[in-house]
């Protein structure tokens, strides 16, 4: 699963990410992007979980493989 939300992460923000890389200037809209598209796996992050995201690595621990 950590391959996987690297891969879509990276693919969405444009560079080549890893979990440690920070989503701080990624701006809102990219996290959703990268949300939506790992539900889309069936790799979901619990609603009041994405509030809480602030990087690669906060999405590989908040996510739930469906």
């Amino acid at each position: 699963m950590e391959t996987k939300v690297i891969a879509v992460a990276s693919d969405i923000l444009g560079y080549s990410a890893d979990a440690s890389s920070s989503l701080s200037d990624a701006g809102s809209l990219k996290i959703l992007q990268i949300i939506m598209a790992l539900d889309e796996e069936g790799i979901s992050v619990p609603l009041e979980k994405i509030a809480k995201v602030k990087s690669v690595g906060d999405i590989i621990a908040f996510a739930e493989v469906e």
